[in-house]
Parts: C-alpha cells; structure tokens; sequence
C-alpha cells in the first residue's frame, strides 16, 4: 500500500481463482463504518470510470455538507448579507447559521434575511429566529427536483413573461408590467436552485446521476444555460420597466415591427430549450442561422424609428424606449442562440459517434450498389 495523501490509498489488484479480481479495503474505513466479514457493499461505476462503494451505513446519508455558521460584520450591509447567505446555499450547506457577536441581528439585516429565504432559496426555511441568530436549513432533498424540470420551469416563468410583457406594451398595462417585473424573482429561485445542484454535483459524482444529467462536464454546460434563462427574463423585465415610463402609446408601425421580433425570439427559445433538454443536434443546429432574421428586422425597425419626426417630448422618449426595447428582443434571441450552441457542445460526442459507425452488410451493398 502507498499513500501519497491523507485519504487516498494505492492498492493493487489481485486475481484469484480463474477469473476473480480482488482489491482490499482500507481497515480504518471498514472500522469507521463497523463493517463486518459478509456485510453486503453496493459498487457502482461512475460516469467517469470510477468505482462508488457504498454500505447500508452509507447510502442514504446527506448529499449536501452539513452545517455553516457566519457572524455578521459591524458595518455588514443588506447586500453584502444576501450575497453572503447565496454563497454558501450554493456551496451546498444544509444548515445556516446566522449569528452576531453585537448584540442582537439589526432589525433590518433580520428582514432582509426573510426576504431572501422566501423569494429566492427553493426549498429553505427559518427553523430559528431569535435576537441573536437565525437559522435556514434546506428542507429539499435530492432528487425531489430534477435539473431539467427546474430549467423548464425557468423556461416557461421567462417565456411567459416576455408575452405578458409585450402584451403590457401593446396595451399600456401597468398592472401587468408590474406583474412580470414581480415575476423575474421566481426564475432566480430556480436559478438558485439549480446551480446549488450543479455544484453539489462536481463534487460527488454520484449526485449526477440522480439529477439526471450524464457526465461532470455536463454541468458546465447546464451552468450556461441556466444564466442565459436568467439574462432572458431580466430583458423581459427591462422591458416592463419601459412599459411603465411611457406615457402614450408607441405607434403601430412601430409596435408590429416590434411584435415580429418577439414572436421569432419565443420560437427560438422554445426550440433551442427544448432542443437541450432533448439533446437534439440537428434542431439546435438549424436555430443558429435564424438569428440572423432577427438582425434584420431590428435594422428595418431602427431605420423606422430613425425616420419619426420629434415633434414632442414624449416622441423623442417614445424613440429612445422603443430603441432600448429592441435591444432587449434581439438578446432574447442572441440568448436562444447561445443556448443552441450549447447543446451542439454537448451532444457533440454523441453525433461523432454515430458518424464512426461501421457500416453494415446492407448499407455496404447499398453504397456499393450506388456507385
């Protein structure tokens, strides 16, 4: 045996009988677990070729770490504290303590903490909460929440409220602007979520499979398309926000060019969503041209806006919201695209494959039969 670290050890394997190979155990780890001779181990091969052995001790433990404990700053601000507490749920913790050595948490921060648990960490709650510490843990286990069913929820949340949206600037619609800009915290929730998952993944092996995805380099490109959903709903919020600074409606002209550029966006981020779920190379391949449709409609709809006469100040507003709205569109289809090129990246082992397919006797009859 020879350790070249702490908790690794190099065995060699040994062959027994006519077709046995044996490896041996290490003795602390079998005397951690009281192992004894005949108690039953569960091997399972990982996606990257590594072996998994697991006892009835050990396989229905925690996938995540167990428990963090921060102390807030003396000049610890709101955002500083959310971005803190995000950190370490997507570092996988189970249990957060929130404590100050301060006396008692600021009243404010205490909020802010509430805040956060309840719009944007799935599957958390506060079990304590007192003057001194509050304590989050996450309630949700693996795999309650599939990778892919988190994304498609994000999907759906971010394609809905780009219509909704659309439908707020077509008719003035304040309440509904409203509305989506509330929404844009339900994406980040599953955002969260899935990236927490991601991480836990890269670090357990195991955990892949039961989130459903293939290999560890999947994760990075779940990770991709994951923040290119999040980017598609804030354009959609952005354009929300527009929605409510005007104070007439946008011309006709105008809102139909605007409206075709929104109708192709939503059908390339449908198709490419889909097309990674699916893991469908020929359908992500064919979205990526059609991005170029989209360019040239945002050029033919600022050569319009560029043509409106300023005879007012809210013309000129009009102008300058309709310019910023176009942009969020065209990112909303530049982001479908970046997603299809994602999945090219992924299932591109799997289209080099097939192509290294020998040939069979009929298909080689057939080529020859051709010639």
């Amino acid at each position: 045996m020879y350790s070249f670290r702490d908790n690794s050890d190099v065995r060699k394997i040994q062959f027994t009988g006519k077709s046995t190979y044996i490896l041996s155990l290490p003795k602390k780890w079998v005397s951690d677990l009281n192992l004894k001779s005949g108690d039953p181990l569960k091997v399972i091969r990982e996606p990257d070729n590594s072996l998994s052995i697991i006892s009835d001790v050990t396989r229905f433990s925690s996938d995540s770490l167990d428990e963090s404990t921060i102390y807030i700053l003396k000049d610890e601000t709101v955002n500083s504290l959310k971005r803190k507490l995000v950190s370490i749920y997507l570092s996988g913790f189970n249990v957060i303590n929130l404590k100050t050595r301060l006396g008692r948490i600021d009243p404010m921060l205490r909020e802010a903490t509430r805040d956060l648990v309840r719009k944007n960490l799935v599957g958390t709650e506060i079990i304590a909460d007192s003057s001194d510490i509050i304590t989050i843990q996450v309630l949700i286990r693996l795999p309650e929440l599939s990778v892919n069913t988190a994304i498609r929820r994000m999907y759906l949340i971010a394609s809905s409220m780009h219509r909704d949206a659309m439908t707020s600037l077509s008719e003035l619609n304040t309440d509904l602007a409203n509305v989506v800009i509330k929404s844009d915290d339900e994406v980040d929730r599953f955002s969260l979520y899935v990236l927490r998952n991601l991480m836990l993944a890269t670090k357990n092996s195991r955990i892949l499979g039961e989130i459903g995805l293939k290999s560890i380099s999947d994760c990075l490109s779940y990770r991709y398309v994951v923040k290119s959903i999040e980017r598609i709903a804030d354009h959609a919020s952005n354009i929300a926000e527009k929605c409510l600074l005007l104070d007439s409606h946008i011309s006709s002209d105008i809102l139909t060019h605007l409206q075709k550029i929104s109708t192709l966006s939503l059908v390339d981020l449908s198709e490419s969503v889909e097309s990674f779920l699916r893991r469908d190379y020929k359908t992500a391949d064919k979205i990526i041209d059609r991005v170029e449709e989209v360019r040239n409609l945002e050029k033919e709809l600022l050569a319009i806006i560029d043509n409106v006469i300023d005879t007012s100040g809210s013309k000129t507003a009009m102008r300058t919201y309709a310019k910023l709205m176009i942009n969020d569109l065209k990112r909303t289809a530049e982001y479908a695209s970046d997603i299809a090129e994602e999945t090219l990246n992924l299932t591109i082992g799997d289209v080099i494959n097939i192509e290294k397919r020998p040939l069979t006797v009929n298909q080689q009859g057939s080529d020859d039969s051709e010639k």
